[in-house]
C-alpha cells in the first residue's frame, strides 16, 4: 500500500471515530464502506459498476 494509501486510510479511521462519538451514523457506515474497499483494492469486484451510469441518459 503506498503511503498516500496509508494516509487516507488513517484519515477514514480517524473520521470514524469522530462520526460515531457524534452519533453520526449514516456516515460512518460510508466511511466503513471506502475502508473496506481500500483494504480489498487488489480482488476483483463484484458489485454493480454504477460508474458508466445506467444507460438511460438522453
Amino acid at each position: 500500500m503506498s503511503d498516500e494509501m496509508k494516509e487516507l486510510r488513517r484519515r477514514l479511521i480517524n473520521d470514524a471515530i469522530g462520526c460515531q462519538e457524534d452519533d453520526d451514523t449514516k456516515t460512518k457506515d460510508g466511511i466503513i464502506i471506502a475502508l473496506f474497499e481500500i483494504e480489498h483494492l487488489n480482488q476483483p469486484y463484484f458489485g454493480t459498476d454504477y460508474s458508466q451510469g445506467d444507460g438511460e441518459d438522453d
